[in-house]
């Protein structure tokens, strides 16, 4: 059941320099957002640190109602940023598939990995990720480096996909990293975009910054930040990104870093099956209007408790 669908944001458009308005209308692309899902199936465990108790943290019929609200809202592209399995079993990745495949067989999907999708040295090993989905949800049959990834949102913008999960020998407290050489294609592509009359977005796993309000049911996640989130920030100040887009952190924040053009919007769309009753921690999943001159406009679809 979605609980409710909000306008929640309006975000101020920067100019692009390099564009003239009155040579092209604005075109709106619908594109949502939704993170975590943390699939898993209950029987299984425990096992690779969790329990069955663990699994009941999230609910993949509640995944599975904003992701048909999505659809029935009609977005244009999905972008579901890590995190979709629990411990990166393959059955969790088969789960996965099948409930993302109504935009994968459309074509509108883009996935990049969280890290509960590399928890196990067998799932890395195996490739599970990017055999069972990979960068557009339809997987792959050999498993290869796929990052970033990019994917043209309309005329007027795009997205660009990161990698930034890592696997560690403590899952627990290894961070996430993008590495200088995705930085720096990163880079070379907002560059491309921006040059081409484009609004380009990141979306990657983990996140840059945290707010200044803290939950404390969600404190864990502090050991597990991204290593090279000071490029970002720097590369968010001296390039025009029209927005950051990212999970990680079950609870859904707004973060604007200082931008070329402005405040840059970072944006954590928190968990798409979480149980809990914290409103802030609540299910959920986002709807972003984005023309060329970035998001204009977020709403939120909440999902209400099973």
């Amino acid at each position: 059941m979605i609980l409710a669908a909000t306008p929640c944001l309006q975000i101020p458009a920067p100019r692009l320099a390099s564009l003239s308005p009155s040579r092209r209308e604005a075109v709106i692309v619908r594109l949502g957002h939704i993170s975590d899902l943390h699939l898993s199936e209950r029987s299984r465990y425990p096992r690779s640190g969790f329990t069955a108790k663990d699994c009941e943290r999230y609910s993949a019929k509640l995944a599975r109602g904003l992701l048909e609200a999505l659809h029935e809202v009609g977005v244009d592209h999905l972008v579901v940023t890590g995190d979709v399995t629990l411990s990166g079993e393959a059955r969790e990745f088969e789960r996965a598939a099948e409930l993302l495949e109504a935009f994968s067989a459309a074509r509108k999907l883009t996935v990049v990995p969280g890290n509960h999708d590399l928890w196990t040295e067998d799932s890395v090993a195996t490739g599970r990720f990017l055999r069972a989905l990979g960068p557009d949800g339809r997987g792959m049959r050999k498993a290869a480096p796929s990052y970033p990834h990019v994917v043209p949102l309309g005329d007027d913008a795009a997205l660009i996909a990161l990698d930034s999960a890592r696997f560690g020998e403590d899952p627990l407290s290894t961070p996430g990293r993008l590495g200088s050489e995705q930085i720096r294609a990163a880079r070379v592509l907002v560059r491309e975009h921006h040059k081409a009359g484009r609004a380009a977005l990141l979306a990657f796993h983990h996140h840059v910054v945290l707010p200044p309000e803290r939950v404390r049911s969600d404190a864990l996640v502090a050991r597990m930040p991204l290593a090279d989130a000071d490029q970002v920030v720097r590369l968010v100040a001296e390039l025009p990104v029209a927005a950051v887009l990212h999970g990680h952190r079950h609870t859904a924040f707004r973060v604007d870093l200082p931008g070329v053009a402005g405040p840059t919007p970072v944006l954590c769309a928190g968990s798409g099956s979480r149980t809990s009753d914290e409103p802030v921690r609540r299910a959920r999943a986002y709807v972003y209007e984005i023309d060329r001159t970035g998001i204009r406009s977020v709403e939120a679809l909440v999902a209400g408790t099973e």
